[in-house]
């Protein structure tokens, strides 16, 4: 088998084994639906916190002219997440492998795997969802849910097969469950004209509505996902095997035995066209599912139903809407008193879906990140175990740590100071992946001028306003 020089300037493993493409499927209504499954995940989990905690609250506060800032950001997301799918689908690594690559060595990796839980490590979505499910089921604290809640995200994942395959289908349901149903209760709620003031509002682009705070503006520009939940991506295109990642190993449950996960991957002959062609048709694959699921449909669709509802409730029903998890059941006493005790629970588990899918991605993400780390710093301690071993050992820290954390403060106050971080991480992914791509990638598939171009201007937004929010109005000031 031979090797590929690929002008890796700078890097210490410049070579890369030589396997051929596999073939990709059609990019047809069939094949986006049979390969949606990264996408539907990074959509799943669109489909959570900004939604359930931030843009009801904002739209019953009468801002709905700042949501043309979620369409910016959305388009942004796509020039990064085009960058994530590159990497893997061109080499069959992780985004973490590749930092792995760059100097300065021994750094990028330990870094990445810190940051990320600091910023992320914590169960604001999850807590979410236990205190709308103890508050609408009228039982137990939401401390007592969002333990039982953290639990089976361990449970369920060690009990599986494929780790990969469980998250998807979790997915899938709540994705399902979260889209169908906050439409049809929004459309039962809504009148047509309510419908029509929000679409008009969000297509105010430059506005910024009086009396919007800066707190209240920044977690738009981390939507539909934002750094660390874009860079899981690249997971998830390696488990469902696009590109050359069908080369690599799946993570098994503890059950069912271990399969290999390499510490580096191949590359295509890239100067060969018709090697070229087919990895053209993966990424153009990624492309159709990442915009038709994640910004679509698990983006603006259900954030715009999500702030009609909350316009609704305070201009038609006069009620006071609060901040955080309480807007859901505000919101389902308005069913409750229209449509019956029925309605008022079903929109509950609409509401509680929403948020429980993104816990399950969110340590499914960080667990990977950090069995990458230590599989790739400390081959020789780790290298006994297969790599299945230590996302077990991450999976189950973090879900300790999120238990030990649930008393540190409300699911609100959590999700806000995570996207005040999340700027700043935000940025970092951004830039990292595109200095990545374009250091270590052979030239014929390395980013074009104008993915560099978005994603460093996005980065530096992203970068500012977290100065902005950090000097003018700092979460622990709040």
């Amino acid at each position: 088998m031979t090797s590929a020089q690929t002008d890796v300037k700078g890097s210490d493993d410049p070579q890369w084994e030589i396997k051929p493409m596999p073939d990709p499927p059609p990019v047809t209504l069939r094949g986006i639906i049979k390969w949606c499954g990264p996408a539907v995940i990074l959509g799943t989990l669109s489909v959570g916190g900004f939604e359930a905690y931030h843009a009801g609250y904002v739209s019953a506060q009468q801002l709905t002219g700042i949501f043309w800032l979620y369409l910016v950001s959305s388009f942004a997301q796509l020039f990064l997440n085009n960058e994530i799918a590159r990497y893997g689908i061109a080499t069959g690594e992780t985004v973490m492998q590749g930092f792995y690559k760059l100097k300065p060595r021994r750094f990028w990796t330990w870094f990445t795997a810190i940051f990320v839980f600091i910023q992320q490590a914590w169960p604001a979505w999850i807590g979410g969802a236990a205190a709308g499910a103890a508050a609408l089921m009228g039982f137990g604290t939401w401390e007592q849910w969002a333990v039982v809640a953290l639990a089976l995200v361990f449970l369920l994942f060690a009990a599986s097969p494929f780790v990969y395959k469980t998250l998807e289908y979790i997915m899938y349901a709540c994705f399902i469950i979260a889209n169908v149903g906050i439409t049809i209760f929004t459309i039962l709620m809504a009148p047509p004209q309510a419908f029509a003031k929000v679409a008009m509002d969000w297509l105010s682009f430059g506005l910024i509505p009086a009396g919007i705070s800066i707190a209240a503006i920044g977690p738009f520009l981390n939507q539909p996902a934002g750094g660390f939940w874009n860079f899981w991506h690249t997971y998830w295109v390696r488990e469902r095997g696009m590109g050359m990642s069908a080369y690599m190993g799946h993570v098994t449950g503890l059950a069912w035995k271990p399969e290999e996960i390499r510490r580096s991957g191949y590359i295509f002959d890239t100067n060969d066209p018709k090697e070229l062609k087919k990895f053209s048709q993966w990424m153009k694959l990624n492309g159709w599912t990442m915009v038709l699921f994640f910004i679509i449909l698990g983006g603006i669709w259900f954030t715009y139903v999500v702030s009609v509802a909350g316009y609704t409730a305070a201009a038609y029903y006069g009620l006071k809407v609060p901040s955080g998890w309480k807007i859901a059941v505000v919101i389902a006493e308005i069913f409750g008193k229209v449509w019956g005790p029925i309605a008022y629970s079903l929109f509950g588990i609409v509401i509680v879906a929403s948020l429980f899918d993104s816990q399950f991605s969110v340590y499914d993400g960080i667990a990977r990140q950090w069995a990458d780390t230590l599989y790739l710093e400390l081959p020789e301690q780790t290298g006994k175990r297969p790599y299945r071993f230590w996302y077990f050992v991450m999976l189950a820290i973090v879900v300790v740590w999120g238990i030990m954390a649930i008393p540190l403060g409300t699911p609100y106050a959590i999700w806000l100071a995570v996207n005040w971080l999340g700027n700043l991480a935000h940025a970092y992914v951004t830039l990292g992946v595109t200095y990545m791509n374009y250091k270590l990638l052979p030239k014929p598939i390395r980013p074009k001028w104008y993915h560099l171009l978005v994603n460093i201007v996005w980065s530096i937004v992203c970068i500012a306003y977290f100065i902005i929010w950090t000097v003018y109005q700092p979460p622990w000031a709040s």
